[in-house]
């Protein structure tokens, strides 16, 4: 008698953004407009990629250049953090997930892409996440851009816990789905 292995699979989601520290808001009021906030003007040059997990291990990494190279490292970290099972990666259609090296690469690693069509950002439930977490960066100060990427890390992580972000879309695309571990 023959016995069939069952391949577990998850969906999760994949996007670029580019948090900033003086990410603003929030919003201050006043009755003699006095209040202020005073933040650094300062940018850093790196953008974050993140993978929100609804079942496995959410990932947040950091690249200068968000270039097909970029991409296939930051799948390489994301199977390094999920060794198992294969993944249905929910994407936009930035040209570096479709090129030949980022597809070839996400074969071998058992992640396949799952494109949404074109400016359909809503789509992807990890687009909520990227607001609430520039939101969370609004009212607070940096010392420096290690102390920022460590608040970005703990954040996103924090936040990526949350199934609710993906609600909506387990609710249009997995009805069947009763309840998520």
């Amino acid at each position: 008698m023959k016995t069939r292995r069952m391949i577990q699979s998850s969906w999760d989601f994949f996007d670029e953004a580019w948090p900033q520290p003086f990410e603003n808001s929030q919003r201050m009021w006043s009755f003699d407009r006095t209040v202020t906030i005073e933040k650094p003007l300062v940018t850093f040059p790196w953008r974050s990629v993140g993978f929100y997990a609804l079942t496995g291990q959410s990932v947040i990494t950091y690249k200068e250049r968000l270039v097909k190279e970029t991409i296939v490292e930051a799948l390489e970290e994301i199977r390094e953090q999920n060794p198992r099972g294969r993944i249905l990666l929910v994407a936009d259609n930035y040209g570096s997930h479709h090129a030949k090296l980022t597809q070839e690469r996400a074969d071998e690693l058992g992640i396949e892409f799952v494109f949404l069509p074109p400016y359909s950002p809503t789509l992807n439930a990890i687009e909520p996440l990227w607001k609430d977490l520039k939101r969370e960066i609004s009212p607070e100060i940096f010392e420096d851009k290690d102390h920022f990427r460590e608040f970005l890390t703990e954040t996103f992580l924090r936040l990526s816990h949350r199934v609710s972000f993906a609600a909506d879309w387990i609710e249009t695309f997995l009805p069947n789905v009763q309840k998520l571990c």
